[in-house]
């Protein structure tokens, strides 16, 4: 099953959606773009946590 993650669903104003099947896919690019656009870090617990299957 697939999941997605936005940075919407985070009550941030940013168009960001990624959906994927593979969980190590879906942490990686996510925490590559919160950090490189939002300057923050994200744990990959927290993301899985943000994530909704599709």
């Amino acid at each position: 099953m697939a999941k997605e993650v936005e940075c919407k669903s985070a009550g941030i104003d940013c168009p960001f959606m990624l959906r994927t099947e593979n969980d190590d896919e879906l942490v990686s690019f996510s925490q590559q773009h919160v950090k490189k656009t939002h300057k923050k870090d994200m744990s990959r617990q927290d993301i899985l946590k943000m994530a909704k299957n599709v």
